[in-house]
């Protein structure tokens, strides 16, 4: 019997996600397991770099053990990308980034895009994955509905009203050819975004980084393919005051 491709998210959060659980189990098919964990030490939301900073230790952890425990991929679930680098040091099964996978595709299927997210406080960050990624240009802007990641689920009606607004708002004042979702708590509302641009005359692709991180992760895996060693080093061990990284937990890697 063949083995079952398994691809771990993990979200770099300690708040509770088992509402976005149906969601995640929508991305499973015969042959390919996806699961997510989040964390049990890190901030409770991802809205600044003190919160990246803060949750990048428990994502190591996480990426570790999910590596032992037999995952062939992690995607990091976050449009900052917290972490990314360092993960891809610590493990040798491919990590990849939402952030970067979702704009590479925008990238492919228009000349420009846009985010919408959250808060506008994280609109310099956005742009500095942008620009780190390469589409700096093509990069046209982000709008926010203004409400905090802890609240969206609460608020989800006005939350998608929101993102409505906002994506037209980036198409036709800003010339985005594509959208992107800004925010891991904002998966799922890309489809009635689409709809509601084509119902304007607007057929303009609408992506959810999440959904479409775990395809790019399941190619990477079906062609034998991660992260080079050249670019990203595996880092040599050693001990962490303070942290579970010791010896123990990074055997794994291959030196």
């Amino acid at each position: 019997m063949t083995r079952a491709i398994k691809i771990v998210i993990i979200t770099p959060v300690t708040m509770d996600l088992t509402f976005y659980k149906p969601q995640i189990d929508r991305l499973c098919r015969a042959g390919v397991e996806v699961t997510e964990i989040s964390l049990t030490v890190g901030p409770a939301s991802i809205e600044s770099r003190v919160d990246e900073a803060m949750a990048v230790p428990g994502m190591l952890a996480a990426a570790l053990q999910a590596e032992k425990a037999g995952a062939h991929a992690l995607v990091i679930s976050c449009m900052s990308d917290p972490g990314l680098s360092a993960l891809r040091e610590a493990v040798a099964i491919p990590v990849v980034g939402v952030a970067q996978v979702s704009m590479a595709t925008a990238a492919t299927l228009a000349h420009s895009f846009g985010i919408v997210t959250v808060l506008s406080r994280i609109a310099p960050i956005l742009q500095a994955n942008a620009a780190h990624c390469g589409y700096e240009r093509r990069y046209v802007g982000c709008r926010a509905v203004e409400i905090p990641v802890l609240d969206v689920h609460r608020r989800a009606r006005e939350v998608q009203d929101g993102l409505n607004r906002l994506a037209l708002e980036l198409v036709e004042q800003e010339g985005a050819g594509a959208v992107i979702l800004g925010c891991g708590a904002l998966l799922g509302c890309a489809g009635e975004i689409r709809g509601f641009l084509a119902e304007r005359g607007m057929a303009v692709p609408v992506i959810d980084p999440l959904p479409t991180t775990v395809a790019f992760a399941l190619a990477l895996v079906e062609q034998g393919l991660s992260h080079s060693s050249v670019s990203y080093p595996p880092c040599q061990v050693k001990s962490y005051q303070g942290y579970e990284l010791g010896e123990d937990q990074m055997g794994s890697r291959r030196f």
